[in-house]
């Protein structure tokens, strides 16, 4: 992998190509952003040029896992930095957010003092959660979502399909700009488990109260996974908007055009602003402390109500 086989992160690639071919490479980077942008993969390009550029003796150390990382692990980083080889040395910390306040602390000091040579690539998705002093260590490059063509055609030289085709379509649109997670819905159970929401949410208005009240029990109270899936809500009623309009706009789910059609039949637009408002509040409240049960089953009658059957 090099950095030529990054997809979509046109700036950060050529700030750190520049760098390279310069030799003005920063000494300490800060990738942040969503999951699946690359962040990982290219910190591990621009380490695989360094170890070419600083030939044989170079040395790649990887500091990954689920984990929180403490001081020991960052006074050891401290202390191999201090005697490594004359090569280059390069660490990869990744989801830096994992690392405890005291590590921080503890890093700070060689990033503030590194020898020659040293290169640090720390990734996060989680900015909020890193000291500040560490993000002004280091030079920090965004990584932005990536152009749902590009995630297509990328598909589309790694299934051998056309980059039009309308399963490839689908899993870009639903992998909102993340090329890990387009894949994660390819070759898992994800596009499955997608289908069988969007299937639920069929159902909604011509089903009764009752009925509604029992699909609200199908969903594990599982925060994460109620987030993701009050995305394919969103995402869901918004076509049911730009098909009942003809708006001349991209859908989210183009593989069920003909069912949108039916269904945006029973909304008006108004019942269709107040259902997206909703969600889009539920979706913020659940990732505090709301009680799931009881706001899903609220919104599905909501859906229910708002529908003119």
């Amino acid at each position: 992998m090099t950095l030529d086989d990054i997809i979509g992160q046109n700036v950060p690639v050529s700030i750190l190509r520049r760098g390279l071919a310069t030799g003005t490479l920063g000494h300490a980077y800060l990738f942040s952003g969503e999951p699946g942008l690359g962040k990982q993969t290219t910190a591990r390009a621009v380490a695989q040029e360094l170890q070419l550029q600083g030939g044989s003796r170079s040395e790649l150390h990887v500091l990954s896992g689920d984990g929180s990382i403490g001081i020991d692990e960052i006074r050891a980083i401290r202390q191999q930095a201090a005697y490594s080889s004359t090569g280059n040395a390069v660490w990869i910390i990744t989801d830096a957010e994992r690392m405890t306040t005291q590590a921080s602390n503890a890093l700070l000091k060689t990033l503030e003092e590194p020898r020659p040579g040293t290169y640090f690539f720390l990734t996060t998705s989680k900015m909020q959660s890193l000291l500040p002093t560490i993000i002004s260590r280091c030079q920090h490059l965004p990584f932005r979502a990536i152009d749902e063509n590009q995630i297509c055609y990328w598909l589309g030289q790694r299934t051998g399909l056309e980059p039009d085709d309308p399963k490839i379509r689908s899993v870009a649109r639903l992998s909102q700009g993340s090329i890990g997670r387009a894949w994660e819905y390819w070759e898992g159970s994800l596009l499955e488990y997608r289908e069988g929401v969007i299937r639920k949410l069929i159902k909604v208005p011509t089903a009764s109260y009752p009925e509604v009240l029992g699909l609200s029990q199908t969903w594990p109270e599982d925060r994460n996974m109620i987030i993701q899936d009050l995305q394919l809500f969103l995402e869901w009623h918004r076509d049911l908007l730009t098909v009942k309009n003809e708006i001349n706009a991209s859908l989210y789910n183009p593989d069920y055009k003909r069912e949108l059609q039916k269904i945006s039949a029973y909304y008006s637009n108004h019942s269709l602003f107040q259902i997206i408002q909703e969600i889009a509040e539920f979706s913020t409240a659940v990732q505090g402390n709301a009680r799931i049960r009881f706001g899903l089953g609220y919104l599905l009658l909501l859906m229910k109500k708002g529908a003119l059957t």
